[in-house]
């Protein structure tokens, strides 16, 4: 009897739990619902309609382009207003949408993209965009092998390079960039090629951190990204996505890096005063223009 009291006790419990997670996705949906009725009402079928006249096509276009961004614009205003209230806590949309049940993308829709970084690009790159002929043969060899094979590309690229010219050797091409990796002009390709699988993987990984940290910043609840093995290339889905025009356009935006010229205020503040001074020059010009020009119009009439 007492064992099937604590059964009872533990299923009881574990069926609140689940109520109490189901709930957030309630809550959630109920919003998203309503966040959809404001998005398609009158004044939003008015508009799209003003702007089409009588074209109907247009009019759908344009419908579908006002519900996207009035939706959206619903949702981000209550972001942050509480929309569950448990009486022990409170819960804003944004709060109860990172705890509610994650769908998928099979039940709730998304976007799924898969992102490939270009190893070709980094391994020329990293040759300093060498014209040695024997590595551009062996590049395009690689691509072609590519094609059929399971093999990362830079093992692909090492035995391209092999086949090719089985004399040549990789540290005269790659000597250069990596003179501080610990390659010499006596190094084996062996020995090449692992420092460019090491540099490719960073360049991947680095890429990897920058898109987790974009998605981040968009926003999406419980995104999946991760990196598939020996491709190069990076899955990232997104459940539930509203506007795929928008994350495909932060997923490909490329980093701009900006110097500006700057200076210390003692090293212009000569400057600023020399500017000032003539300004106050100026200024005691006019005004005696202005003197000079009322005197001159009392005088005529006082004449």
């Amino acid at each position: 009897m007492q064992n099937r009291g604590a059964i009872k006790f533990f299923a009881i419990a574990f069926a609140l739990v689940c109520l109490y997670q189901l709930s957030f996705t309630y809550v959630t949906t109920s919003v998203e619902k309503d966040a959809k009725a404001y998005a398609v009402n009158e004044t939003a079928q008015n508009l799209a309609k003003e702007l089409a006249g009588d074209n109907e096509i247009l009019r759908k276009y344009n419908l579908d382009s006002i519900a996207k961004a009035r939706e959206n614009y619903y949702l981000d205003s209550i972001s942050n207003e509480v929309v569950y209230n448990i009486f022990i806590a409170e819960y804003t949309y944004k709060e109860a949408k990172e705890r509610e049940i994650n769908l998928g993308l099979d039940l709730k829709g998304g976007m799924n993209v898969v992102l490939e970084v270009s190893v070709g690009d980094i391994i020329k790159a990293l040759s300093g965009n060498s014209d040695d002929p024997v590595f551009k043969e062996a590049l395009a060899l690689t691509y072609q092998k590519q094609k059929n094979s399971n093999k990362d590309f830079v093992t692909l690229f090492g035995e391209a390079f092999q086949e090719v010219d089985p004399n040549a050797q990789l540290a005269s091409i790659f000597l250069f960039e990596f003179r501080d990796k610990g390659i010499t002009t006596n190094s084996t390709n062996e020995e090449v090629i692992a420092v460019i699988r090491k540099e490719a993987e960073d360049a991947i990984d680095r890429s990897f951190q920058i898109l987790r940290t974009r998605i981040d910043r968009f926003g999406v609840a419980q995104p999946n990204i991760q990196k598939l093995a020996t491709t190069g290339r990076i899955l990232i889905e997104l459940p539930g996505i509203k506007d795929p025009d928008r994350v495909r356009k932060l997923l490909q935006g490329t980093a701009k890096l900006e110097f500006w010229e700057t200076y210390n205020f003692d090293e212009v503040y000569q400057y600023f005063d020399e500017a000032n001074a003539l300004l106050r020059t100026e200024d005691i010009d006019q005004k005696e223009e202005v003197t000079d020009t009322e005197a001159i119009e009392t005088e005529a009439q006082d004449g």
